[in-house]
């Protein structure tokens, strides 16, 4: 039998001729990002987690800490609350943790302010070290401030019972008890770091952008159309492959310090509690919670805010990725702003699937700091 003759036109129609396309020829159009590897799924997933523990406002978490310092020990101290593992002095967080606190927060903190500055200064060491000079000073008031508790302690104090020598040293070696007014160094300490690890982690506050202004920057200066700027515009070729050299080295340590400043905090959170319950009295808790919020107000809300040392913001460096005048929201309210206020996205966990279209338009100083404000597109000479 001899085969049906198909029209020419419906041949036209089903076997359309092959068009040749090359991505390089697309002008105009931006890169996609990489795939991402399950690692790095695994690794975001994590950090997203910790994102919901720090990325709280700290007002917030102030104002909970000065109801829990108050009511919490009032009712530790009306409530007859059982002993338990954390009312012991020995127990193994307040031996290893509370008792290095300091150390441990500053180590994590420290390395921490230090790989995310060297990143965003474009390794400016002058930049890199004014950064630093916020734990410094946090680290001056955490020492006067610890030390005027205990002489506050030994100076108006009296031994249970009379002998010659009457200082607290001299009289808890005879078995007898020193009564004074001793204000929490506990209390004090566990709601400093708490505040300074919630404020210094706001530098990974779109971090993550970071990498989709470096594809798009590259783009920029490889294509020959206008096209719009990016917060990485204003940098050298040199500073430029400095940024993003260090942005792939130090983002994994970065994630790392990020985790284990998160795992301080909790513990921290815990640690308070036990001694809200267990230890020292109402009124030398709340001095403490008070005398900490304060220092914690004064230096990042009033001195560092109104860059009265010459020392910055966390996230402020060469360029910005990040307003930090701006609200701190959730990561998606974040991204959000860099879109206008009816695209929509898809997106994980908080972070889009593909860069949006006008992801290169980043929050710098050209630009509004509202986050639904849209901004003029600058194009390039």
């Amino acid at each position: 039998m001899n085969a049906k003759k198909v029209p020419k036109s419906f041949s036209a129609l089903n076997f359309r001729p092959q068009v040749e396309s090359k991505m390089s020829d697309k002008k105009g159009t931006k890169p996609l990002p990489d795939p991402a590897s399950i690692q790095q799924v695994l690794w975001l997933m994590v950090v997203h987690l910790c994102r919901k523990v720090l990325f709280v406002d700290p007002n917030i978490k102030v104002g909970i800490y000065i109801m829990l310092v108050f009511f919490g020990s009032i009712l530790g101290d009306v409530l007859p609350i059982p002993n338990s593992y954390f009312s012991r002095k020995d127990n193994l967080f307040n031996v290893y943790f509370v008792k290095l606190s300091w150390g441990w927060t500053m180590t994590c903190v420290g390395s921490f302010v230090y790989l995310t500055s060297s990143v965003y200064s474009c390794g400016d060491q002058t930049k890199i070290r004014k950064h630093m000079l916020r734990l410094l000073f946090a680290t001056f008031m955490w020492f006067f401030w610890t030390n005027l508790f205990v002489n506050i302690e030994e100076s108006y104090g009296y031994c249970s019972k009379a002998i010659i020598r009457s200082n607290k040293k001299q009289c808890v070696s005879k078995g007898l008890t020193w009564n004074s007014f001793s204000i929490s160094g506990h209390a004090f300490i566990l709601i400093y770091c708490t505040l300074i690890i919630m404020e210094e982690a706001k530098a990974l506050v779109s971090w993550e952008a970071i990498k989709d202004h470096l594809r798009n920057e590259d783009h920029n200066r490889n294509n020959e159309e206008n096209v719009s700027a990016t917060p990485l515009d204003s940098l050298s070729a040199e500073q430029l492959v400095y940024v993003r050299e260090k942005y792939e080295k130090f983002t994994p340590y970065i994630r790392i310090s990020f985790v284990l400043m998160t795992v301080l905090a909790l513990i921290w959170d815990v640690m308070l509690m036990a001694t809200i319950i267990y230890f020292h009295s109402t009124p030398e808790k709340f001095v403490a919670g008070v005398i900490a919020v304060l220092l914690w107000f004064f230096s990042y809300r009033f001195l560092f805010n109104h860059r009265l040392l010459g020392v910055p913001l966390p996230g402020e460096g060469t360029f910005r990725y990040m307003n930090p005048f701006q609200p701190l929201q959730t990561t998606h309210l974040r991204r959000a702003s860099l879109i206008s206020k009816t695209e929509k996205i898809p997106s994980f966990m908080g972070m889009p699937l593909s860069p949006p279209k006008s992801a290169a338009e980043a929050n710098t100083t050209k630009y509004p700091a509202t986050p639904e404000t849209s901004r003029p597109t600058l194009v390039r000479q």
